[in-house]
């Protein structure tokens, strides 16, 4: 009599084929964030569970858009938005922003014309969608249903989720906060296995604190509020300081799970260019800070 196998018990020859595309390249294929010096320290890889924080004001949104969005361009990738702080259209708008790299608003005398926001808008509804639950906050599971859903009839490439505190915080079964998030985390990397997408998570830390020059500093992954999984759980680690003085953003890698695979601890300096509203590396700002006046 046949012994009925069960459920998740695998053997060497079940994971042959899974571990030959490793071998053969055809998983785990690096992608560029589309800033050189950036690429040098951190390597985007499918599936992966990236965590990113920062001081106030760092650009810690700023600068995910312009990861995905160079992705988007440049791999023909394909994402989720979910992003409640602002509107939908807001959103729309930002990512205009980031593919014109002009500013939207009428205060700019370089805005985009409406033939440029209509070109952006045409690329954008084929790369990007925007998940919000209009009536209340969601919890993870509504937000993954999505996720899940875009990934099968859409092909999605990855999420972001902007920011961890805008999904549901309420907990069953009297689970501590940590717990909570660890459970949230879990879901996440799940989903990220079973559909070989990318996902980032941007989370605020937990407490302000200031150096001896009065500046905020996030020291490590485990400043995030709520809980440590944040560090321990994530694959990638990114931790965004801007220095307004110097107008300057320094991004560091604060934690790699897979040494060479996703990248090295490091760091790296980007600026902000106002007129163009994206970001850009030191040798490539002076070229595009010209493009025209305010």
């Amino acid at each position: 009599m046949t012994k009925k196998k069960l459920d998740g018990i695998y053997t060497a020859d079940d994971l042959y084929q899974p571990v030959m595309d490793l071998y053969q390249g055809k998983t785990h294929k690096q992608y560029g964030t589309g800033f050189k010096n950036l690429d040098k320290i951190y390597k985007v890889v499918k599936p992966c569970f990236t965590v990113i924080t920062g001081t106030p004001n760092s650009g810690k949104s700023s600068l995910t858009y312009d990861i995905i969005m160079h992705l988007a361009r440049n791999e023909n990738m394909k994402f989720v938005i979910f992003s409640p702080e602002h509107s939908l259209s807001l959103n729309l708008k930002r990512l205009a922003e980031k593919f014109i790299k002009k500013p939207f608003d009428t205060m700019f005398k370089n805005r985009m014309t409406e033939i440029e926001l209509g070109e952006a808008i045409c690329f954008i509804n084929k790369h990007f969608y925007f998940i919000d639950k209009l009536s209340d906050t969601p919890d993870i599971d509504w937000i993954l249903e999505r996720c899940y859903y875009l990934a099968e009839e859409n092909k999605i490439d990855g999420v972001l989720i902007d920011p961890y505190n805008e999904i549901s915080p309420v907990r069953n079964n009297n689970l501590r906060e940590d717990e909570h998030i660890s459970i949230v985390i879990s879901k996440i990397k799940r989903f990220n296995r079973e559909t070989n997408t990318l996902s980032f998570l941007i989370a605020h830390p937990n407490k302000q604190i200031r150096n001896l020059d009065g500046k905020f500093v996030v020291d490590s992954l485990y400043s995030i509020s709520g809980s440590s999984h944040f560090n321990n759980k994530s694959d990638i680690g990114i931790i965004v300081t801007r220095d307004f003085e110097l107008g300057q953003t320094d991004v560091r890698i604060a934690k790699v799970r897979e040494v060479d695979v996703y990248g090295e601890i490091g760091s790296c300096i980007l600026k902000f260019n106002p007129k163009t509203r994206c970001y850009s590396t030191l040798e490539e700002y002076e070229p595009s800070s010209i493009i025209s006046d305010f």
